[in-house]
């Protein structure tokens, strides 16, 4: 008489777990970046909280720049090289572009 072997099956179709990591150091919970240490981390936290993010710093200092080019009209003076001139005419080229993407994209 045959002797019955029960072997179990087990299917797995999807993997237990679903994740990977795609960048590194990076959390996606409603915003988490951590890009490094810092040497005064409340201080950055702080500064998040209340002036705004990394971009609407930089925006800041951007248009503040721009403001000083235009008014003590940099780029007409002579002591700049063509080179140093360009340098500027892209920075303000810059600033330009990001003001008419927030245009665009105002929901107003």
């Amino acid at each position: 008489m045959p002797q019955q072997v029960t072997v179990p099956l087990t299917w797995q179709m999807a993997p237990s777990a679903l994740t990977q990591p795609i960048l590194p150091n990076w959390q996606f919970h409603l915003f988490n970046v951590n890009l490094g240490t810092s040497s005064n981390p409340a201080v950055e936290q702080a500064a998040l909280e209340r002036v705004g993010s990394y971009g609407r710093q930089i925006g800041h200092l951007a248009e503040a720049l721009e403001l000083i080019v235009k008014k003590t009209k940099l780029l007409e003076s002579k002591d700049l090289t063509p080179a140093e001139k360009d340098v500027i005419q892209v920075f303000l080229g810059d600033v330009s572009t990001i003001r008419q993407i927030k245009a665009s994209l105002s929901p107003y």
